[in-house]
């Protein structure tokens, strides 16, 4: 699932929240990995989103992110989401999201499976309840199942696995921007702080390739 956006970012002085981007600091506000990872943005800023389904941090986050990364479409950023699997537990989930994403799902859907888990909390989750929330937002549901099983799934929650070691991301949500800097989530839930520093970096990351 990949949006395409305009950064938020004027050169020179940032003002969100009352929070000048002359103040973000590497090691305080976002974190810098030891050595760039390639990136498949071409002449973009890659920033990769690291999440999971069953996380709640992650649910939060959501209706944030979409705001942020919808604001303006056809800009300089490609947004892409990776789904981590650390454990037997939340692979299911993470073929969930490639099951979606391939079959064209919509940021509605995307939207809708957060909400399953962390507002509906059905006793019993089962594949055709996940597969039913995908069908009432545009998805074939039997297309949907056949393709949660699939080799073509399996493969990309590899990959995905493998993007989760390299990024040595042990926490979600997590922001990767250039395949170097990162950006957790803030404590005090600031997402205006949050989104400013991650403009900050894709700003710096597209004033470093110029």
């Amino acid at each position: 699932m990949r949006l395409k956006f305009v950064s938020a970012v004027a050169l020179g002085t940032l003002l969100v929240g009352n929070v000048l981007a002359e103040n973000f600091v590497a090691g305080k506000d976002y974190g810098e990995l030891n050595a760039r990872e390639p990136t498949s943005a071409g002449d973009k800023v890659e920033v990769l989103e690291f999440f999971s389904y069953v996380c709640p941090h992650c649910a939060t986050l959501e209706p944030h992110l979409q705001t942020w990364a919808t604001g303006d479409v056809g800009g300089n950023i490609e947004l892409r989401r990776i789904p981590v699997a650390w454990n037997q537990g939340m692979e299911p989930f993470a073929r969930v999201f490639y099951a979606a994403d391939l079959l064209g799902a919509s940021e509605e859907a995307h939207a809708a499976m957060f909400k399953l888990l962390h507002e509906d909390k059905p006793p019993q989750l089962s594949l055709p309840i996940i597969a039913d929330v995908f069908a009432r937002h545009g998805l074939d549901r039997e297309a949907f199942i056949a393709k949660f099983g699939s080799d073509e799934v399996s493969q990309l929650v590899e990959q995905s696995k493998e993007l989760t070691r390299r990024y040595r991301v042990t926490g979600v949500p997590t922001l990767i921007v250039d395949g170097f800097y990162t950006v957790g989530i803030p404590r005090d839930g600031d997402f205006d702080r949050m989104f400013a520093i991650t403009d900050y970096l894709v700003a710096k990351s597209d004033d470093s390739s110029s």
